[in-house]
């Protein structure tokens, strides 16, 4: 499902031989596990400031820059293994569900690219084009499918490959942030039905999941980095102090709710693109939502919780990927506290064979 690199590798043991890398737009981080059973154990894990403002894998100091500081990290974090499995940013990849006449699956696998070719801002030859098809009961009976659609452009791909390579990692797999997500909250979703809000710094990415599949996307270029700005606005302070004064104060009635004052319209038209997003899938008929995980560094922000399951009638909470994976060793601890940061890098190292 939504691979654009896939390596034979040897799976016996597959958990202590790979660790998942998310390359953020503020932050870097590492993860590795190993399986036992059906349990997950946390063997290694870090986190760096992203030493690029603004990267982009499409200068080449960047891209040594980015891979200097992984290789780093990966040393601090005393992860031993090359064998690594990372993903594409959200918005550098283009993802769609259409719904297309039944047909055999060697006709669909000629028939998607041409489907595709029109929905696709960039020429079918320089992308990579990756698809799953979506159980639907309502397509079915008109004897249609769904299928959900995900294209990453190849130079994309190869500037990933370029980062791994300097900072001398063996790429397992490149993926999709959703993908990753979306593994590590299914031992607390299941099959169900819920929105995934991804809040980082410069952007929210907002994801249906209907019945464990993935119904659709959305990306709205506005998050942690406008809610620091507004605050320095209002309060007239520079950037740094706002955003500590976010960070502490958030939502709360705190210093006469001025921060509160301040943040409130940022999440406003937050909460209205969710809104559309539910809209939208309620008139495709997708079953009812009832629940909201979010995640990225903004999903601490005091009271977002308590908000967001105001404004948007849903049962809110916070992603906390170490909730279901054990932390034992004592210098891993101090994780815990900024756990819905690992969110990817978790479903990342998740992976296997």
């Amino acid at each position: 499902m939504f691979c654009f690199l896939e390596v034979e590798f040897n799976k016996k043991d597959i958990m202590t031989k790979l660790f998942g890398l998310d390359i953020g737009s503020d932050t870097i981080k590492v993860v590795q596990l190993e399986k036992e059973g059906n349990s997950f154990h946390l063997v290694a894990a870090g986190i760096v400031k992203t030493p690029v403002e603004n990267l982009s894998f499409e200068i080449d100091k960047d891209i040594v820059t980015v891979a200097e500081a992984i290789k780093r990290l990966k040393n601090e974090a005393k992860i031993k293994t090359k064998a690594v499995v990372t993903a594409l940013s959200e918005k550098d990849i283009f993802t769609q569900l259409i719904e297309m006449p039944k047909m055999k699956e060697e006709e669909l696998e000629q028939a998607i690219p041409w489907e595709a070719e029109n929905l696709i801002p960039n020429p079918i030859s320089e992308v990579n084009l990756d698809w799953e098809i979506i159980e639907d009961e309502e397509s079915a009976k008109q004897n249609k499918i769904k299928v959900f659609l995900v294209a990453a452009p190849l130079d994309l791909i190869e500037n990933y490959l370029r980062v791994l390579n300097l900072a001398d990692l063996q790429p397992v797999s490149l993926e999709t942030e959703l993908l990753a997500t979306s593994r590590c909250l299914k031992p607390i979703f299941g099959e169900g039905n819920f929105l995934i809000g991804q809040i980082g710094v410069k952007s929210l990415d907002i994801a249906i999941i209907s019945r464990g599949n993935p119904f659709l996307t959305s990306r709205l270029p506005t998050a942690g980095e406008a809610i620091t700005r507004a605050v320095s606005s209002s309060l007239s302070l520079d950037i740094q102090t706002a955003e500590e004064y976010k960070k502490t104060y958030g939502l709360s009635s705190e210093l006469e709710g001025k921060v509160a004052g301040a943040v409130e319209p940022i999440l406003a038209g937050i909460t209205s693109e969710i809104k559309k997003a539910i809209r939208f899938y309620e008139e495709k008929g997708g079953p009812p939502l009832k629940s909201m995980v979010i995640s990225g560094g903004t999903a601490l922000l005091p009271g977002m919780v308590e908000y967001l399951a105001k404004s948007l009638g849903l049962e809110v909470q916070i992603a906390d990927p170490f909730s279901i994976i054990a932390v034992t060793q004592p210098s891993l601890q101090s994780f815990k506290s900024i756990s819905p940061l690992f969110t990817v890098a978790c479903g990342l190292a998740m992976k296997e064979g």
